[in-house]
């Protein structure tokens, strides 16, 4: 029988995949189920559903493949990642991205190891730094906080922090943002939980991953939390979007400067 777990408060306890002593055998386990699991779940398709809707023109017609903004002259849009990790995401997301529109992304995460894997998986992949680059950076340390990007995102990362870290981490990204703020996460329900515990099971033979899944989802925020956060970090007016497999994209778009 299953049963499911009290979720009315989060849940946080740390992940056995950010275990440093974790052996590598069984990390190279998880990160095979977690990617399976990322193509079934449509994360990178639903990001790029997500900053597409962002950079299309305002009055382009609905089913129409119109010609996208540019935040300059033949510029790129340049896309920033905090905590990447390992970079697959971004790489697949800088993929889909550059069939639509001139984009340049940066990754950025606290852990020397991820950065190195990402620059690994990018050279491999034949990308330039011009086109996807990794960097280690404490998002939340004391760096310049000047705009260094047009669209500033996280995916499945808030979950990861207490929730005054999170205040800091999404003022932080309005703070590096020129035009929005993407967040993508998982939201705490009971269908959620279930949809992790199930689909971990199916789709992973790691341990690690039949725990950190349904554990993740205890961790996360519920829209109506992550609706308060967003408002107390100063994102104003910022919108939540519900997509599969229960969870929720935050977009917060800078006011026009008005003359």
């Amino acid at each position: 029988m299953l049963f499911f777990p009290d979720l009315k408060s989060r849940h946080l306890v740390p992940e056995l995949m950010d275990d440093p002593n974790l052996p590598a055998a069984d990390h190279q386990l998880a990160l095979h189920g977690l990617r399976r699991i990322n193509r079934f779940s449509g994360t990178v398709s639903s990001l790029c559903s997500t900053i597409l809707d962002l950079v299309k023109p305002a009055n382009a017609s609905p089913g129409q493949s119109p010609e996208f903004q540019s935040p300059g002259s033949q510029s790129p849009w340049v896309l920033l990642d905090i905590g990447c990790a390992n970079g697959e995401n971004l790489i697949a997301l800088y993929r889909q991205l550059a069939k639509r529109i001139p984009v340049r992304c940066i990754g950025w995460d606290i852990s020397p190891y991820a950065i190195q894997s990402a620059k690994a998986l990018a050279s491999s992949a034949g990308l330039s730094e011009d086109q996807v680059r990794f960097e280690v950076v404490d998002a939340l340390g004391q760096i310049d906080p000047a705009p260094q990007a047009d669209i500033v995102m996280n995916s499945l990362f808030m979950h990861h922090f207490e929730e005054s870290a999170v205040v800091s981490l999404l003022t932080r990204s309005a703070q590096l943002a020129r035009v929005a703020v993407v967040a993508d996460d998982l939201n705490r329900t009971q269908l959620g939980w279930f949809l992790a515990k199930t689909g971990c099971w199916l789709l992973s033979r790691s341990p690690v991953v039949h725990f950190d899944g349904p554990q993740s989802v205890r961790a996360a925020f519920t829209c109506t939390e992550i609706a308060s956060i967003a408002e107390r970090a100063g994102l104003v007016d910022a919108r939540l979007k519900k997509h599969w497999p229960e969870r929720y994209a935050l977009v917060w778009r800078r006011p026009p400067v008005r003359s």
